[in-house]
């Protein structure tokens, strides 16, 4: 029997996550970059207690059977902001599922500003596990020129303060705010990674109608990542936290419905598929750096990865594909997946 370590049995259930999103509320400021209606897909309002419950209750509903735990988390808004009755209204219906045993907890985001010892003590008797935290930059001129209200400080004191409580960490990023430059965003990440939260997000900057943003672009007075350098500039971010052990579970804003419209997004490194096209510049660049290894290149050969990485190893549209074979003259190039391969790496193969 093979010792070689098996991909598929790396597999971890994903949780299960009940969204309910809350766009705008409790946010003291206006950032130039924000129209949460138009991001979350959400226009309904204020949302009563017993929305949160119906929609718990109808959300479990259709949680598949290869989920991990469910979770409710609160989106879209500034959560600790809020006014604490209220708070704690929609956590108490969010604790009756966990103390049911239908959901194991509960998480929310919220800005840096808002993370203070009162505000957490206000969460005790819920179950609230995790935190993720609105950073979007660590330098100080950029946070001031996008409106946040807030410093690289506070969001170090954010995070120190909640790991002292023992919640998990999330953290959000967005590349590409005005004044941001590569360095900048680069900087940001090294920032990021030295407070070591248990996950970030990586949202590139676009211009969403309605909003400051999309004011200062028709004036000419901000000009976005275009989609290859946010697609280069998250690849790195990607590969600086992975690095160092941090995971990145988003890539992108969501695809939601109010965002595929026409008009929703002005301009700007918006799409659907962002994430695997992060994932698929990286495989690109370990797939040429294996090539180029070789001493003696077959015209024909084939690429072993892990079957669930084959997709990212192709690239949309199979580009990976074509670019490997056009770059190294090679006749044939096939991707063969192959369980006896780790996740994150590949094998070059001649082929028969």
């Amino acid at each position: 029997m093979s010792s070689r370590p098996s991909c598929t049995g790396d597999v971890r259930l994903k949780p299960f996550i009940i969204p309910i999103f809350i766009p705008n509320m409790g946010c003291p400021h206006r950032c130039v970059f924000c129209d949460q209606a138009s991001i979350t897909g959400h226009t309904g309002g204020k949302f009563s207690p017993q929305q949160v419950q119906e929609q718990i209750s109808e959300s479990l509903n259709y949680r598949g059977r290869h989920r991990g735990p469910a979770e409710v988390a609160f989106y879209g808004g500034n959560f600790l902001g809020l006014e604490t009755s209220y708070t704690q209204s929609l956590l108490d219906r969010a604790q009756r599922f966990v103390e049911d045993g239908l959901i194991a907890g509960i998480r929310f985001s919220t800005r840096p500003d808002t993370v203070t010892r009162d505000a957490l003590k206000a969460l005790a008797g819920y179950t609230v596990q995790t935190v993720e935290v609105g950073a979007q930059s660590m330098d100080d001129s950029v946070l001031s020129l996008s409106r946040r209200g807030h410093t690289a400080e506070d969001t170090r004191s954010a995070v120190k303060l909640l790991k002292t409580n023992d919640l998990k960490v999330g953290i959000q990023v967005m590349p590409g705010l005005p004044e941001d430059t590569p360095e900048s965003i680069l900087e940001t990440g090294r920032r990021v990674a030295e407070l070591k939260p248990d996950f970030v997000r990586i949202y590139p900057t676009v211009v969403v109608k309605n909003t400051v943003l999309e004011k200062w672009y028709g004036a000419g007075r901000f000009k976005p990542l275009s989609l290859a350098d946010a697609i280069g500039l998250t690849k790195r971010l990607y590969l600086l936290f992975k690095a160092r052990g941090i995971s990145v579970i988003r890539m992108g804003l969501q695809a939601t419905g109010s965002l595929l419209e026409p008009g929703a997004v002005v301009a700007g490194p918006f799409h659907p598929a962002f994430g695997h096209l992060v994932h698929s510049a990286i495989f690109l660049d370990l797939a040429a750096r294996e090539l180029e290894m070789q001493e003696a290149l077959p015209r024909r050969i084939g690429l072993k990865v892990c079957p669930r990485d084959v997709p990212k190893v192709k690239g949309l549209r199979n580009q990976n594909i074509k670019h490997l074979i056009q770059r190294f003259d090679l006749r044939e190039l096939k991707v063969l997946p192959d369980s006896a391969v780790p996740e994150n790496t590949l094998r070059v193969a001649e082929l028969p």
